[in-house]
């Protein structure tokens, strides 16, 4: 997952307008013709997506990995139409709204942009802390407990880590604390630990592993001889490895926890 600063990087005043008008018209109708309304304009968020591609560089926002054989869907994160309660291999207890967050279908805010497997795998899941309940019209979304990781939430998005295995696991030591319940609802949610991008992570940490191995080397050749030509090459694979932690790099992410993870304080500063 990847932060995005979507709230200090807002959509044209014109997009932004157009949804509001949209909103507007969509609070006065009957329950019964909601839903014909917002599929009737749908192409509102289709109109945001160019936009939304742009601030993550063509990153999904929950895998940061880039579509290429298929295409970016605009995932409403608080589900447009009824949520379905999330049961089917989940081992954590939740409560979810009786009722659509119907009153954001055409709120800039609440979409993210999301690849074909985390989206089709999140539908209108949207699960809350048990015991607690859904906003209501007016309400701030910040009042809900929130069982998915928000990439737009630079706090959520820490509190990813990975594993040697390629797998996503809470980054909190307390494996019992609703922080790290919140990991695994999104791991479940959005197909996190889905083969293709366990296997895409793992080949990231061998790369960043194996350019590792050649910084230190080089190093300490570099440490020996004073030479030049030892340091030019160190300053190159220092700067391939600090590549794969730009924003603009696949899976950067998972770069970083590998680099912050190597013993050597000197290689974790290249992540910072």
């Amino acid at each position: 997952m990847i932060f995005i600063d979507l709230f200090g990087n807002p959509p044209s005043k014109e997009l932004i307008a157009e949804g509001e008008e949209l909103t507007r018209q969509l609070m006065v109708l009957s329950p019964d013709q909601r839903n014909d309304f917002i599929d009737q304009h749908a192409e509102y968020w289709g109109k945001l997506k160019e936009y939304y591609v742009e601030l993550s560089h063509g990153k999904c926002w929950y895998t940061e990995a880039k579509e290429k054989a298929s295409y970016y869907h605009m995932d409403h994160f608080r589900p447009k139409k009824c949520p379905k309660k999330l049961e089917k291999d989940c081992e954590i207890e939740t409560a979810t709204s009786a009722e659509a967050y119907w009153w954001l279908a055409f709120d800039w805010k609440n979409y993210r942009l999301a690849a074909a497997i985390p989206n089709t795998s999140k539908g209108s899941y949207f699960p809350l802390k048990k015991g607690t309940h859904a906003i209501r019209p007016g309400q701030d979304v910040n009042d809900e407990w929130c069982g998915l990781l928000d990439p737009t939430d630079e706090y959520d998005v820490s509190l990813i880590a990975f594993g040697l295995d390629g797998k996503v696991y809470p980054a909190c030591t307390d494996n019992k604390c609703w922080d790290a319940f919140r990991v695994g609802l999104s791991v479940r949610v959005f197909n996190l630990n889905y083969e293709a991008l366990v296997d895409a992570r793992k080949e990231i940490q061998q790369i960043c592993k194996t350019k590792i191995e050649l910084i230190k080397n080089t190093y300490n050749e570099y440490a020996q001889t004073n030479s030049l030509g030892y340091k030019k090459i160190l300053k190159r694979y220092v700067t391939e490895l600090r590549n794969m932690t730009k924003p603009t790099a696949e899976m950067s992410a998972v770069a970083r926890n590998y680099i912050r993870n190597d013993p050597e304080e000197f290689i974790r500063n290249i992540a910072s």
